[in-house]
Order: structure tokens, then sequence, then C-alpha cells
């Protein structure tokens, strides 16, 4: 019997660590929680079918397994109705397995379940009490079940055996799901969160100079390979180095920070916008020709010229800036050397008194 549990436990961390690492490639790119929803009360219903498959055969009609996990991990870390679903299916799973009073007996036994989760997930909804919310869940679980046992089992030697090894092991292996998807969310996060810094500039939220090697090279190559259109701004703020000497580097930063935003609001969805260092940045813009490119270069321009940076309630900075771009096919006939041109392009523009485009 124990060794039959511990095969119920194995399959619940084996189906978790698969599933959630698939999950969380999936939400990065669903945009219809409908389906994400359907999507994981499915997958718990699998894991629910299949910790029934191995379940161990009490009598010829009593089942035992820890097929309440699925549903305790949906409403603690995945969401109501996703728990629903799963809920749903495992009930009406049970019957596959025999119409009896041992299949209708679980169905109350998990109905009551369910509710009994969603009355301490709202009883425990605010602050960090996630393993007293799952360890509450777990003892319910274990008390529903073994009601359904006292109900149908009559032979007291047996039923005292059962329910010790089963609350031992359904103690353990809940306990121990919720630690271990607590865990490799946490760790993801984490990873996550480290990713995006080391390619993100962290004052401006830009991305940084290391995701424009990566965001450029594969433009030039998709560019040059579908022969379509590619445009390069680099742009920088005029006596940058003037603002951060007389007015101190945090309005230099709030500069910075101004400028960044004007940027993403012009360019929007439509190309890529980068700090590479300094007061200097850096726009990618795929399948852009060089008209186009000179018209966002000039609404940038225009903006920054024309917005007031709000330093404090004395102090409002008028900023200028340079800009220099390059477009292929228009102005170079190959995508290598692009951003040396448009470099020069924009030394040209500081060159001729700043504050204005020059195409290279």
């Amino acid at each position: 019997m124990i060794e039959d549990l511990f095969v119920n436990l194995c399959i619940v961390t084996t189906f978790v660590l698969i599933y959630m690492k698939t999950r969380w490639g999936r939400r990065e790119t669903s945009n219809r929680p409908w389906i994400s929803n359907l999507i994981d009360g499915l997958c718990g219903s699998v894991l629910g079918l299949i910790l029934m498959h191995f379940s161990i055969n009490v009598t010829s009609e009593i089942l035992a397994d820890l097929r309440y996990i699925p549903m305790l991990l949906m409403i603690l870390f995945i969401g109501k109705k996703p728990t629903y679903i799963t809920t749903i299916f495992i009930i009406l799973s049970r019957f596959l397995f025999g119409v009896n009073s041992s299949s209708y007996s679980a169905a109350v036994a998990f109905s009551l379940m369910l509710m009994g989760y969603l009355i301490i997930n709202h009883l425990f909804e605010k602050g960090d009490n996630l393993l007293i919310r799952g360890t509450y869940m777990v003892f319910l679980s274990n008390i529903l079940i073994t009601g359904v046992f006292y109900f149908l089992i009559k032979d007291i030697d047996v039923l005292l055996h059962l329910i010790g090894v089963y609350w031992i092991v359904s103690t353990i292996g809940g306990v121990t799901s919720i630690l271990l998807v607590n865990y490799l969310r946490t760790s993801e996060y984490l990873f996550r969160k480290y990713k995006n810094e080391s390619t993100m500039d962290f004052l401006t939220g830009l991305k940084n100079v290391r995701n424009f090697d990566s965001v450029w090279t594969n433009s030039k190559q998709l560019s040059a390979k579908k022969g379509k259109a590619l445009s390069l701004i680099m742009l920088d703020i005029d006596h940058f180095k003037r603002i951060n000497d007389t007015y101190g580097h945090g309005t230099g930063d709030f500069v910075l920070m101004e400028i960044s935003r004007i940027m993403e609001d012009v360019v929007g969805n439509r190309g890529s916008v980068f700090r590479k260092g300094g007061e200097e940045f850096a726009i990618v813009l795929p399948t852009f020709t060089k008209s186009q490119a000179a018209g966002i270069s000039e609404r940038i321009r225009g903006r920054v010229e024309r917005h007031q940076f709000l330093i404090n309630d004395e102090l409002k900075l008028s900023i200028t800036i340079s800009i220099g771009f390059v477009s292929y096919p228009e102005s170079v006939s190959e995508t290598e050397g692009m951003l040396d041109k448009a470099d020069e392009a924009l030394y040209k523009a500081k060159e001729n008194g700043r504050n204005q485009v020059v195409s290279w």
C-alpha cells in the first residue's frame, strides 16, 4: 500500500515539473485567458485521471489515491476557473472505474472538498500564508476521504491500517507538492527577472546595448535575406554633459527617462528603442523606408524640442537632440556597415549645429 501511494507521489512530482515548465512557455504567447483556463483545468484533470489509474484497490469498489492534489494545486497557484474544470472532470472520471456507492461517495466528498478549498482560500486570502492555506486544505481532504473510507469499509482492521498509512503519505505528498510548485514558481520568477535585467537598462527601462547587438544582428540578416527595408536611427542628447555639470546627475537621469518615454511613445510597437550608453540611443525600424524613418526621426526631435522638462516648481529645462539615420536599401546597398554610417550621420548633425535630423 505504501509503495502504491508512493507511486502516486512520484507521478504528481513528475507531472508538476513538466507541466509548470510548459505552462510558463505557453503563458508568454497566450492572449486568450479562457483558453489558458481550459488548458490548465484539463491538465489538472489528466493528472487526476492518471492518479486514479494507479490507485490502490482497497476493495473491489474502493480506490485510494491522491487525486485531490491537482485540485489543491489549481486553486492555490492557478485560479478558481481551472479548479472547477479539474474538479468536475475528476468527479465524472471516477464513474469510469465503476458506478457504485464508492463513486457516489467520492463525488460528494470532492464536491465538499471544493467548497472547503474556496472557503479556506477566502479566509486566508491576504498575506503570505500559502503553506498555511495549503496545509489546511490537505487536512480537510484527509478528513473527507477518511469519512468516505469509514462509510464504505466495514473491516475495522483494514480501515485503521488504511487511514494511518493514507494520512501519512497524503500529508507528505500534499505539503511536498505545495512546496515544490512554490519553489518552481519562485525560481522561474527570479530567472525571468535576472534575464530581463541583463537585457534592460535599469534607469530608462529600455533595452540595453547587449540586447541591441542581438536584435540588430537578427534584423540585418532578416532584411538582407528577404530584401525588405530596414532603418536604423542613432540619437544623442545635445549638451548633456552641461546638464549634469550644472544641475546634477539626478536631473540628467530625469531627462534620460523623459526622452526615453517620448521615443517609446512615438515608435510604439513598430520598432525597438535601445539605450546604447550615456546619452546615446538607437532605434531599429524593420521594414521602414527612408521617408518613414525620416518622419519618425523628425517627430521625435520635434516632441523633445517642445517638451518642458519640469525638474521642480522653479526649474523647467528645454532640451534638444541630434539624430542621424540610415536606410536600406535606399541609402546603402547592403546592411553591413549601417551602424557606422548612422553614427556618421549623427556626428554630422551635431557638427552642423545640433537639434536636427541628418540622413546618411
